[in-house]
């Protein structure tokens, strides 16, 4: 019974979300009285715990609130996401890309090449990060944010 006393109260010091320790899982599988009172504990916590993944109305009113702050702070203006410019730069780099291709001499001067196409992909991988970061809450949306349970 010390025993039990024990790894309950090693149990009960873990931190929410903290992985239940090997030897502590191990006690539980061999102790029927030490698994009920861990599983009644947890139904205990999920019972008292207001359900927070209940969706609140866009029309609430503490939601309106911080909405008309951020507008305030950003002096009521809207960040449209636009791709124009983005476009017409990847195909104005694309075009001289194949440009240089195009008008360079076969042969002709091969280290001088070889330098000319790192500073192309480095130009490249440069746009394509800049493109990314100045468009960043785009990406951000786009990922899924959800945790699973374990």
């Amino acid at each position: 019974m010390n025993k039990c006393n024990d790894v309950m109260e090693k149990y009960l010091s873990l931190d929410k979300g903290e992985r239940v320790p090997l030897k502590i899982t191990l006690h539980f599988l061999t102790c029927k009285n030490c698994r009920t009172q861990a599983r009644l504990l947890r139904r205990a916590e999920r019972s008292s715990v207001p359900d927070s993944s209940k969706l609140t109305a866009l029309n609430d009113a503490a939601i309106l609130a911080v909405m008309q702050k951020i507008a305030a702070k950003n002096g009521g203006k809207k960040n449209p996401l636009s791709l124009s410019k983005w476009i017409i730069g990847g195909i104005a780099m694309a075009a001289l890309f194949i440009a240089f291709s195009v008008f360079e001499k076969p042969g002709a001067n091969h280290p001088l090449t070889i330098y000319t196409y790192v500073e192309l992909a480095a130009l490249i991988t440069a746009y394509c990060a800049l493109f990314i970061r100045s468009n960043m809450d785009f990406f951000v949306k786009k990922i899924d944010t959800k945790r699973r349970p374990l």
